[in-house]
């Protein structure tokens, strides 16, 4: 313990070193930790939901068989039982039909455990049959809630299939509150009143009984709530009939288009899980709550299980890190001390640990290597570019220490004759935005050592970088082998080959006439700078050789000004195929003219293009952008047919532009119409040439570009328009045909029931009865 002790921890590679390996296994079996809790996690949580789910299920398939089958049944009956429709519809009763209408209500309670009575309503001849008591009048029935809901009319359709109620009713001597869920099959005269009604009450607390034993008592909550978030089932009698829809995560559910999920809530500060299901046809929903601890008390036990055993790993593994490791540093600690104590110059920092140490002294010897060749080669090769530069600027004289000076360097360039080339690096914006600098510089290397190589048989040649792109290359001739320039260009191509070979890029070569003195190299240097601007006409990737005519005044022909509107009036009418064949024209006449000329024309072009863009395309400066961009960066392109392929880009995009335009001024017109219809078609008055004025445009366009746009004219849209809402009306409201008609702008109701039926294939009326049944 003492030899531990005496460890200086602070600042050193031991206290790092176990550090860092201690913080690896942490990481390393937190990871492992991780994915093991949450994959037990995951499972046991998976299956705890799916047991709320089954729960769910059961007591949903429960009171779905329950609610639906009493539902549907008495339906049937209702439709389809004489003695029901007699009851409800007759005009006289004997009393021994009395009796049997009454055992047929008693023996249709007994069939069914969950009903707690049935009536039926007779309005007509004011009289009630139920189950629970003789034949009686309307206004004497015990059961006032529900004769005052059978009065009330077509309002009690909007509370679902099963109407809640509370009521407190007199069977015999004794008066009994019930919660009842109510059926009312009927149907309604055109005044809103009933004729006949049968009305099944079905026992709350049974159906809740049923529920909670199908779901095996695990929730401590289940109950059922109809669409609009009442409550129709809860095993607290008081919360029946309540309203919940502000609670959150009822209007959740109510809201959510699933028909069935689970939702996580907080209640008091405890977490619970609310499962629930969707009746797809009667609108009720079963919901079953559950605290989360209930059903995850066994992830997390798991939980904290792994969290224990995975700590004591962790404490484990770091003790053995730090003798593992301590083992392993003290020679290296050994070592950095003799170096500390050889050294006759501090390398390091004072408190600098062992392998910082070893590392400075070890990069101080490195420095020291790489500084001395770093500096030979510097100088030798800066010495050397820039006596180069002056043999081609024309700075260089033949004096004897000059010559002395070139040879001490290794320039071997004494005797001629001389020839200047220089090697330009095509596309070499794009290839600067591909790579980095020292990629840069690589490329330029190997391309000076290939053309090097390939000129090596012909004769002695010294290339260094002129500027980013450019290369000069300085040749002196073999006595005896080629001696003029026309000689060189095979060997020039032959090296382009080799590049194309051997690097990811292309280059183009040109080259001047031959001089006999090193001082007059900068003519042929000229020559060559001067070949070099043809590129644009000639094409990447060659070699030009200068010829006399680059360098005089040729007659010029006069500019194209007749082929100038010919090509910006296609780009006012958008033609892009003719627009195109004049472009070509364009350019293969001025590609005939000396250099400065052409890119003077060019600049005209461009110029006038510019200014026809911003006519047809105002709102758009990114476009004029692109044209001033283009214009002022001409000497920049590699060639010819670059400039070409970048302005036709550019026109036909503004071409684009305008007819896209053009299409969203049609699209506003029509959007404005529909609008005005949509707003105004109440108006039996409303005309098309009142739709028109809305767009300040003539009738005749506006129909075209209408019908273009939507494939049917501004007449059968209002129409269509008119009709659909009169088909909403005609589901949603007990307005009479005529009323709707007036209601939708159609003041003649003969023309509206004609043209109805043509447009839904049905009358109004036929049209109302079927939506109301469906």
């Amino acid at each position: 313990m003492k030899r531990i002790s005496g460890i200086p921890f602070k600042l050193s590679i031991l206290g790092k070193t176990v550090f860092f390996h201690s913080m690896l296994v942490l990481i390393l079996v937190s990871v492992v930790t991780f994915f093991m809790i949450n994959t037990v996690s995951s499972g046991l949580t998976k299956e705890a939901r799916a047991s709320v789910d089954t729960m769910t299920e059961q007591a949903y398939h429960t009171a779905d068989v329950l609610l639906r089958s009493t539902y549907y049944y008495f339906g049937q009956l209702y439709t389809n039982d004489m003695d029901i429709f007699n009851a409800m519809y007759g005009d006289e009763f004997t009393g021994m039909q009395s009796k049997r209408i009454r055992d047929k209500l008693v023996d249709l309670k007994a069939a069914n455990p969950l009903i707690e009575s049935v009536y039926i309503y007779n309005m007509n001849h004011d009289i009630v049959f139920s189950s629970e008591s003789t034949r009686r009048n309307v206004d004497d029935f015990y059961d006032k809630g529900m004769t005052q809901l059978l009065k009330q009319g077509r309002n009690i359709g909007g509370s679902g299939a099963f109407i809640p109620r509370r009521e407190r009713l007199s069977y015999g001597n004794e008066p009994v509150d019930l919660n009842m869920l109510s059926i009312i099959y009927t149907q309604f005269k055109q005044d809103g009143a009933s004729d006949g009604a049968l009305v099944v009450n079905l026992n709350q607390q049974t159906l809740q009984e049923l529920i909670s034993k199908a779901g095996k008592e695990i929730s401590r909550q289940s109950m059922i709530i109809d669409q609009h978030g009442t409550v129709l089932s809860h095993k607290d009698p008081q919360m029946f009939m309540n309203l919940l829809t502000k609670e959150p995560y009822i209007d959740e559910i109510l809201h959510s288009e699933n028909t069935r999920g689970q939702i996580s809530i907080s209640i008091h500060g405890d977490n619970h899980l609310v499962s629930y299901i969707k009746s797809d046809q009667l609108g009720w929903i079963a919901i079953s709550m559950v605290e989360e601890n209930s059903i995850l008390g066994t992830v997390i036990m798991v939980q904290r299980f792994i969290l224990g055993i995975t700590g004591l790993f962790i404490i484990i593994a770091i003790v053995i890190a730090f003798f593992s490791i301590r083992a392993i540093y003290m020679p290296i600690r050994n070592l950095a001390r003799k170096i500390g104590e050889a050294s006759s110059k501090t390398l390091h920092p004072q408190h600098a640990d062992d392998y910082k140490m070893i590392e400075s002294w070890i990069s101080h010897q490195e420095e020291r290597v790489l500084d001395l060749q770093s500096s030979m080669s510097r100088y030798r090769n800066a010495s050397k570019k820039e006596l180069l530069n002056e043999v081609i600027l024309g700075m260089f004289k033949e004096t004897p220490d000059n010559l002395k000076s070139l040879h001490n360097l290794g320039i071997h360039l004494a005797g001629g004759p001389y020839l200047a080339a220089v090697i330009r690096i095509d596309d070499y914006s794009s290839l600067s935005n591909r790579f980095q600098l020292k990629d840069q510089a690589l490329f330029k290397y190997a391309i000076m050592n290939i053309v090097d190589e390939t000129l090596r048989p012909y004769c002695t040649a010294e290339l260094f970088e002129y500027n980013d792109d450019t290369i000069a290359v300085l040749i002196k001739m073999i006595e005896g082998q080629l001696n003029h320039a026309d000689a060189y260009q095979k060997a020039f191509y032959e090296a382009l080959g080799n590049i194309r070979e051997y690097l990811p890029l292309s280059v183009t070569i040109s080259f001047g006439t031959v001089v006999h003195r090193l001082e007059q190299v900068t003519y042929s240097w000229n020559q060559a700078c001067q070949a070099a601007q043809y590129r644009i006409i000639q094409g990447k990737g060659t070699v030009i050789p200068y010829v006399p005519e680059m360098s005089q005044r040729m007659p010029v022909d006069e500019y194209p000004y007749q082929l100038e509107k010919m090509i910006t009036d296609q780009m006012k009418t958008g033609n892009k195929q003719k627009y195109r064949a004049l472009v070509d024209e364009f350019f293969e006449t001025i590609s005939k003219y000396p250099y400065e000329e052409f890119i003077q024309y060019l600049s005209q072009m461009v110029m006038m293009s510019e200014r026809v863009a911003k006519v047809i395309t105002d709102d758009d400066e990114l476009l004029h952008m692109d044209l001033s961009s283009l214009s002022e960066s001409l000497r920049q392109w590699d060639t010819l047919a670059q400039i070409k392929e970048e302005y036709i880009r550019i026109c036909e995009k503004i071409m684009d532009f305008r007819e896209n335009d053009f299409s969203l001024r049609g699209v506003k017109v029509v959007d404005k119409v529909k609008e005005y219809i949509h707003t105004e078609y109440s108006n039996p008055n409303l005309t098309i040439d009142d739709l028109v004025k809305q767009t300040g445009m003539t009738k005749n366009h506006v129909r075209k570009i209408f019908n273009d746009l939507c494939g049917e004219t501004i007449s059968q849209y209002l129409s269509n328009y008119r009709f659909e809402k009169a088909k909403e009306l005609l589901i949603q409201t007990d307005y009479p045909a005529v009323k709707i008609s007036e209601m939708v702008g159609i003041a003649n109701s003969n023309y509206f029931y004609v043209s109805f039926k043509r447009y839904a294939g049905k009358s109004p009326q036929h049209y109302r009865m079927e939506h109301r049944l469906n």
